[in-house]
């Protein structure tokens, strides 16, 4: 069996949630049909950052010149694709692709978002099985923004996130507007919201993260070839080697160019922080994470003896082992977090809103606690300072992790995802 993947990142370093589950089905078919048949093709400028384990091909992306001519075509006169397909999208690309395609016989091919699919729809080779990994319903993620923007007016939302990057400078720029930023959300979720439900009527086989998800799309869509699949947080087996000796450091993982982690950490931080320091005065919040904002760092060094900007962490081990739990307080978001995830692997305990647990089938047993008042974090907080609280809430995680999310689980996921015809 061959196996490619077609992506417009690549996987290393596992820096992001996206790069997580590409890394996870990844490994997967190395596992499977070991390295020699599997290829990655990456689709624009990005390099990949570490010696790649595998074949891969780059094609690099249309320039700003196209970018915007695909806009104003395919986006606002046709209105027949959302912005963020239009910005990727290339005859040309599309052209080399499929040639290389036929000429190499493969028998999987997994297309990364619907920026990457839109260029295969309309052609398909009977030999091929495909599949193409939606990542969360950006229509949700887009509702939830605008509901967000609605209830805290004057709350600064970076729509763009990680896909700001693929855009002009000028068109950056533009989208700070808070008009033009509301208008463009309202854009990309009507147009989106259709993109998505005819990939999943188009396509035999479409991934999302969030089982949840699989459920909204099912019915929108009234097809049932949608599934679900679950990253793989570590290659290795995770021990469980917990360290925690009643230190009151808390942690907030997640990548701050995206909108719902800076937007939740930067709101939390605001509203809740002298009321945390009052109720544990030597309380330490660490903030692991790229791009943090100016706003977010001005804040932080506000409370610098309580609160720690530390930036992207390779290792989170030690980290994790001594900290006394994670905080997720998202105000909204879509998909399942990631981060939730590499808390329970570690058996660190987990105080969070909905939306950080969204998708993962907690029993709410003890395994985490959710809190939808942000107002209530500093009472929960202090609760699993108590090393004997901690460590019954821990093992709980851990033991759920194992079941569900470890290597051997995952696999036998993909199994079925993957080999069932």
């Amino acid at each position: 069996m061959r196996v490619l993947f077609i992506a417009t990142q690549y996987p290393y370093p596992k820096d992001n949630g996206k790069k997580i589950i590409l890394a996870s089905m990844l490994e997967y078919f190395i596992h499977k049909y070991g390295s020699k048949n599997v290829e990655y093709i990456l689709v624009g400028n990005e390099k990949g950052e570490e010696k790649p384990k595998i074949k891969v091909k780059q094609f690099i992306g249309s320039n700003n010149m196209n970018k915007v001519k695909n806009i104003l075509i395919y986006s606002g006169l046709l209105q027949k694709k959302s912005i963020q397909e239009s910005v990727l999208y290339s005859n040309l690309i599309a052209k080399d692709i499929k040639q290389y395609i036929n000429q190499s016989n493969f028998d999987i091919v997994i297309y990364d978002t619907i920026r990457v699919s839109q260029m295969f729809e309309k052609e398909k080779n009977n030999n091929t099985r495909e599949f193409v990994y939606l990542d969360d319903l950006f229509s949700v993620r887009y509702a939830n923004m605008l509901r967000v923007m609605k209830e805290f007016p004057g709350m600064k939302i970076n729509t763009l996130g990680n896909f700001a990057k693929q855009l002009p400078n000028v068109a950056q720029k533009l989208v700070s507007f808070e008009l033009i930023n509301k208008l463009l959300l309202k854009f990309e979720k009507k147009i989106i919201y259709k993109r998505e439900i005819y990939t999943a009527r188009n396509f035999k086989n479409t991934l999302l993260i969030s089982q949840n998800e699989v459920e909204v799309l099912k019915e929108r869509a009234n097809v049932s070839t949608i599934k679900s699949i679950r990253p793989i947080v570590s290659g290795e087996e995770i021990k469980y080697s917990r360290d925690f000796k009643g230190n009151p450091s808390f942690i907030f993982l997640g990548a701050l160019n995206i909108p719902h982690n800076n937007v939740s950490i930067t709101y939390f931080i605001k509203n809740n922080i002298e009321t945390l320091i009052e109720k544990i005065p030597d309380v330490k919040l660490l903030i692991v994470g790229k791009n943090a904002d100016q706003e977010l760092i001005k804040l932080s060094k506000n409370y610098k003896d309580n609160i720690k900007i530390m930036g992207y962490v390779e290792d989170l081990d030690k980290l994790f082992n001594e900290a006394c739990a994670m905080i997720i307080p998202l105000l909204f978001g879509s998909g399942v977090k990631l981060k939730t995830i590499e808390a329970l692997s570690r058996g660190l305990p987990v105080i969070s809103t909905d939306f950080g647990v969204e998708g993962i089938d907690l029993p709410n047993k003890g395994e985490y606690i959710k809190e939808n008042d942000l107002n209530k974090y500093a009472y929960h907080m202090k609760q699993l300072c108590d090393e004997q609280v901690n460590l019954e809430m821990s093992r709980l995680a851990y033991d759920f992790y194992v079941r569900n999310y470890s290597k051997e689980a995952v696999f036998a996921q993909y199994e079925k995802v993957f080999e069932e015809k």
